[in-house]
């Protein structure tokens, strides 16, 4: 199965709320993309690509994430190739991966 078609919107909340960090946005496996300053309150449109994100030492971040799409079926991810062998060391990642199957 396929990746679902989704536009995602995210917000960013960081905690204490002077904090900031980087949202990037990669269009192509391991090729340089995009990268934006992000502070408490920030929304990121994300139409397509590759888009992690990342937080200073010493704060923390929360993003809600609102999906939009054509279609009602159910989020199905689709991680970055370079990146998979990261699913393995995040804790709880894999039972989230399962949840949305």
């Amino acid at each position: 199965m396929e990746e679902t078609r989704h536009d995602e919107c995210y917000n960013f909340r960081f905690r204490p709320n002077y904090g900031s960090g980087m949202q990037m946005l990669q269009r192509i496996d391991n090729e340089p993309g995009d990268a934006y300053h992000i502070v408490n309150g920030s929304t990121m449109l994300i139409d397509k690509g590759y888009h992690p994100c990342c937080v200073l030492p010493g704060y923390e971040m929360y993003y809600f994430t609102i999906l939009g799409g054509l279609s009602q079926r159910s989020l199905k991810q689709y991680f970055q190739p370079t990146h998979a062998a990261q699913l393995h060391t995040i804790p709880g990642i894999m039972d989230m991966v399962e949840k949305f199957k």
